[in-house]
């Protein structure tokens, strides 16, 4: 990776890492990638669909009827205020995965009249049937409207020992990965037909690419690659920080597909090949599920890459892989940390994946032919050789 490359990827996860965003909220995100995609002009086209997903359309050369389409989600666990009651406890819900014990004495804030408004955690419950918790929250004394949203406490994004640190790196690190993506294959005239899909509200059960596969809104011979940030594992076999950008062969759910997560293990081989200082992992991320697995039940021949996660949704606990790397927002709250050049290291396998792209075929069928030539050139004479 290039001096330049590196230093613009800091500059992307910076400023995508510092945006507020919860589920449903992420307004000040498809803000700043209409921003950018503006900028980009006629090198790639933009659009958005009705549920508000952003679709950034790259195209040199020839535009195919399978897209190579890299998806990544723009929101991330956070408050959104429900009311107030009237001794002025301010009332939310969290959506997200954050369990409630990591509540005790948070520090939260809410963002208002484009600043950040300060709050503390007074008491959290599980609601029945719903996927969010109610939160009260004591010391504002602003008014905030119902929808305002809040994150932790935390400050803006920095960088420490190649660790980036930032209130959100699930998965604004993800769509910064396509952003540098894109503007890597701008800036390179690389011949390719790309799709940057970024989707909403996946914290709360995939909801943005639940639409997209409900309405059809990508071709369904594409190849689906999914972005994630996934936690991070001190314990042996487990996704390391600094080890590499991870192929995710799979989640909590189910295995992704075989033959497109064998290309991408071949590009990041490529890649190797010529680089010996080029590092990455191949791991079962079983964490939890992810958007990967969704378009795959949808019948989209779907992989996905990740980045090795501390402090995975901002809980933080000693011994585990970010304990101390991220500013604290309470007690078992903290900034979420990746490794920079995991991150590089994901966009160029991305990189090599749309220049390679031409040469991958649906399942094992490649592999199926290497091994049928093996045999047929090199073992079958030897059991005639040596019978038993």
């Amino acid at each position: 990776m290039n001096r330049e490359n590196h230093g613009r990827s800091i500059e992307v996860l910076t400023a995508m890492g510092n945006l507020p965003t919860a589920p449903y909220c992420e307004g000040a995100v498809i803000e700043w990638l209409l921003k950018w995609a503006e900028r980009l002009g006629d090198s790639a086209g933009v659009r958005r669909d009705k549920v508000g997903n952003v679709y950034v359309e790259y195209v040199r050369g020839k535009r195919s009827s399978a897209p190579l389409v890299i998806e990544a989600h723009l929101d991330h666990p956070g408050f959104v205020v429900t009311g107030r009651a009237r001794d002025g406890t301010l009332r939310a819900e969290f959506r997200g995965g954050v369990r409630p014990s990591f509540f005790a004495g948070a520090r939260a804030k809410f963002w208002h009249e484009k600043r950040w408004v300060g709050a503390t955690v007074k008491r959290v419950r599980q609601v029945n049937g719903k996927r969010a918790l109610a939160v009260e929250l004591t010391g504002v004394k602003e008014k905030l409207k119902a929808g305002t949203l809040g994150m932790w406490d935390l400050p803006d994004a920095t960088v420490r020992r190649g660790i980036f640190a930032a209130r959100v790196c699930d998965d604004l690190a993800g769509a910064a990965a396509i952003v540098c993506l894109i503007e890597q294959l701008v800036a390179g005239k690389v011949a390719g037909h790309v799709i940057g899909l970024f989707t909403r509200a996946e914290e709360v059960g995939f909801a943005g690419v639940l639409a997209v596969c409900e309405g059809g809104w990508i071709p369904r011979k594409a190849r689906v690659i999914g972005l994630e940030t996934s936690k991070a594992s001190a314990a042996g076999g487990g996704a390391e920080q600094g080890a590499g950008a991870v192929i995710r062969v799979g989640d909590r759910t189910g295995i992704f597909s075989a033959g497109l997560t064998h290309f991408l293990a071949q590009c990041a081989g490529h890649i190797g090949d010529e680089d010996s200082d080029f590092r990455y992992q191949r791991r079962l991320m079983d964490g939890g599920t992810c958007n990967s697995t969704a378009f795959l039940v949808y019948g989209y021949d779907s992989a996905a890459l990740c980045l090795a996660l501390g402090n995975y949704h901002n809980m933080t606990v000693k011994g585990e892989i970010g304990w101390g790397d991220g500013a604290k927002a309470g007690k078992g709250i903290a900034s979420e940390t990746i490794h920079i050049d995991d991150f590089t290291g994901m966009v160029r396998i991305l990189v090599e994946a749309v220049k390679r792209i031409g040469t991958y075929q649906p399942g094992l069928k490649v592999v199926r032919e290497r091994l049928s030539k093996m045999y047929r050139e090199e073992q079958a004479a030897m059991f005639v050789k040596s019978p038993v």
